[in-house]
């Protein structure tokens, strides 16, 4: 009975010390994780988390599926009873717009601003949730000092509990920096093209052979309605109250 008893209390202790072993190896793995995360953070914000100074106490998510992602779209203008117009050469009247996947029309300058919100609201992100996995190795060691073990356990949950929270808006956040990256590039071919009204800059281009910016070919609409959209609060706006909670 008493061998018994001893070989229990060797089999228990032997249980914890690979508990604590293995608690270790896995806090690192986590804590290597959590480096990476700050790292690509730093990446694709260009920014350094550990000096960097943003307010990020009041960021909120986004709702990444209803981001606009713009292009460039071309419709040929109508009289209001449909018939097409034509310029002087008999050829088709044709604007060029800046078109997202809502169908909602804005100008250059309205999508750079909405680009410039978007930008601060995505870094900030990226900036709060790209240190929470170290924040929760600190968190989770600090909270358990004093404990046997406790530290270590707490760390490995922490990083755990950082890691799992930053992971879904970092891959949303890096897929909307490359998209925003494009967008950017369309926006400056676009204004070096057309101008706020959507003609072309150079009448003899051929816009559907524009160098570097791919046309689609949208509805046709009447020059009215194209009028009062481009004289509508919509189109100079940059609203962000569809992407923001």
């Amino acid at each position: 009975m008493k061998n018994l008893f001893i070989k229990s209390v060797a089999i228990c202790a032997m249980m914890v010390f690979v508990n604590q072993v293995s608690a270790q190896g896995f806090l690192k793995k986590l804590t290597k994780a959590a480096d990476k995360a700050t790292s690509t953070v730093s990446e694709v914000t260009g920014s350094n988390t550990s000096t960097e100074s943003s307010d990020t106490a009041s960021v909120k998510p986004l709702k990444w599926d209803n981001i606009p992602v713009y292009h460039a779209e071309k419709r040929v203008l109508t009289f209001e009873d449909g018939t097409p117009k034509t310029n002087p050469d008999g050829s088709p009247m044709v604007r060029v717009l800046l078109v997202d996947q809502f169908n909602n029309i804005r100008s250059a300058e309205a999508v750079k601003e909405q680009h410039k919100k978007l930008n601060k609201a995505i870094t900030n992100i990226l900036l709060k949730v790209g240190g929470g996995a170290a924040v929760g190795v600190a968190g989770g060691l600090l909270a358990s000092k004093g404990k046997a073990g406790g530290g270590i356990v707490g760390g490995v949950a922490g990083a755990a509990a950082g890691l799992a929270l930053s992971a879904k808006d970092i891959k949303a956040a890096k897929a909307q920096k490359k998209s925003l990256k494009q967008q950017e590039e369309l926006i400056a071919k676009y204004q070096e093209n057309f101008t706020s009204e959507g003609t072309p800059v150079n009448a003899s281009v051929d816009v559907s052979k524009i160098e570097g910016l791919d046309i689609t070919d949208g509805v046709s609409m009447s020059a009215e309605s194209l009028k009062n959209t481009m004289a509508s609060e919509s189109f100079n706006s940059s609203d962000e109250s569809a992407w923001t909670i």
